[in-house]
């Protein structure tokens, strides 16, 4: 029996052999021929692995401006509504200026003034103006002069002035005693008598007594010779002063004095300079192109200098700002690509990019954040809005500019790992490599291998070989056999 066995086992593996060389008539059909074939190859590349930073968010435009008023006043026009659409310039709200346009009439005639005293100060004189100072100092000369005699002869004038006045004074008791000796002599015929006004003793007592008086005055009136030394002194100092503008005319304004006329004149036009700036601060206008957002002023309203007016956006253009963890904020740099996923913009994905890393964190909850600033660089025609929610992806470098192959052409032999290399004649060439990270089916590696080499890619093949193995007989073989003793 076990010869038998041994003949059907050679018997079967003639048949083999003679299927496996292609002659025909043994199994009443020939068996198909097996071509080899180029096995599965990729490029060794250089590549940048990446990863994804994600964060939430809200659209804020490229700048907000609260606008005030730069004075206290009253609203005299409010020129735009919520939404209106301004240009740089364009005035948005006007405060009530009646006050200040009043305030720089009168100090432009002042600036006038001011101006024409110093024209004439730096002026030369005229023919005119040096003959009238001329005529001031003689005037004065002679007022000096006449200072000085009234001096010289004020006690000769006061002894003349008052010597009369004692036999004026006994002139006046003589009347006296006249016109009372009539009073008693009238009453003495008469006890009803009733003196004559116009008597001679009464017309000679008011004589005497007018005359009395005017003497009397003259002598008390007379100036004291104290007083003629401060006139003649006055006169001194106004013959001083004429000289000193006679001078001054025929020599022109000194350094200081035209200093000192510039600087009044400066004042003067600064003075008026800050009132016509008031008057500018009284308008308020757009400082660049926006949509107003928000008006909180009417008209007639009091507002004070520094509180906002008007709100206005600039959507020229969008960005977003988001809190990174200190954990991924070192991979975070200016220039990296981000994607923004507004959320109520039906799954609308816009492409972004870093623009700003805060140089310090916060912390809340004992986590600490860095504030990032993205642009959003092309919104298309999308209609984002300011204060939409949004997800946040910023791409970041994990790896940049490193040799990567794919994953299945790394193959193992215990600790060591390796590439075939495949080379244009077909041959194949073993290299040893160090495996790094992997990202979308590449693997990073190192080693004696160079950028575009072709390596073959063998665990697609042995997985397809592992599937054709689950059937023991192979192809084309209904069964198997058993070979035993």
């Amino acid at each position: 029996m076990r010869k038998t066995y041994l003949a059907i086992g050679a018997a079967l593996a003639l048949i083999l052999a003679v299927a496996a060389l292609g002659l025909p008539g043994l199994t009443g059909s020939a068996l198909p021929t097996v071509e080899a074939q180029a096995p599965e190859t990729a490029r060794v590349e250089r590549v940048t692995f990446t990863d994804t930073i994600e964060a939430t968010g809200t659209i804020a435009p490229k700048q907000t401006g609260y606008l005030a008023f730069k004075m206290s006043g009253t609203v005299q026009e409010v020129l735009v509504e919520v939404g209106d659409r301004v240009t740089a310039g364009q005035e948005l709200a006007r405060l009530d200026t009646s006050d200040l346009e009043y305030q720089i009439t009168l100090k432009e005639k002042a600036l006038v003034v001011q101006q024409a005293s110093y024209d004439k100060l730096v002026a030369d004189p005229t023919d005119a103006e040096i003959a009238q100072a001329r005529a001031n100092l003689a005037s004065a000369q002679s007022q000096l002069l006449a200072a000085q005699n009234n001096l010289d002869t004020a006690p000769n004038q006061e002894t003349i002035s008052c010597s009369n006045l004692d036999s004026l004074r006994l002139q006046l008791q003589d009347a006296q005693t006249a016109y009372d000796q009539y009073l008693k002599d009238g009453f003495a015929w008469d006890a009803t008598f009733q003196p004559d006004p116009n008597a001679a003793v009464s017309s000679a007592l008011r004589s005497a007594q007018s005359a009395y008086d005017v003497a009397a005055a003259q002598c008390k009136e007379m100036t004291p010779v104290a007083q003629y030394e401060i006139q003649l002194a006055a006169a001194q100092a106004g013959l001083e002063q004429a000289q000193a503008s006679l001078d001054s005319l025929l020599s022109g304004p000194t350094a200081e004095e035209i200093a000192s006329a510039e600087a009044q004149l400066e004042q003067t036009r600064l003075e008026l300079e800050n009132t016509r700036d008031q008057l500018k601060n009284a308008v308020l206008t757009a400082p660049f192109d926006g949509i107003v957002a928000e008006v909180a002023v009417d008209v007639n309203d009091t507002v004070s200098s520094g509180l906002t007016a008007v709100t206005l956006l600039d959507t020229s253009r969008f960005h977003v700002e988001v809190d990174v963890d200190e954990l991924d904020i070192a991979n975070v740099s200016v220039g990296l690509p981000a994607t923004i996923i507004p959320d109520a913009l039906d799954d609308a994905v816009l492409a972004g990019e870093v623009v700003r890393i805060a140089p310090s964190g916060t912390s809340s909850n004992n986590v600490v954040t860095y504030p990032v600033r993205i642009d959003l660089t092309d919104i298309g025609d999308l209609p984002v809005r300011v204060g939409m929610t949004t997800a946040v992806e910023i791409s970041v470098e994990v790896a940049a500019n490193i040799l990567a192959v794919p994953t299945g052409a790394i193959q193992r032999e215990g600790t060591t790992e390796f590439v075939e290399l495949y080379n244009a004649d077909g041959s194949t060439q073993r290299i040893s490599i160090t495996s790094g990270r992997s990202s979308d089916g590449l693997t990073e590696i190192s080693g004696d291998i160079n950028e575009g080499a072709t390596v073959i890619i063998r665990q697609q093949a042995a997985n397809t070989q592992n599937n054709q193995n689950a059937n023991p007989g192979g192809p084309g073989i209904p069964g198997g056999f058993f070979f035993g003793g």
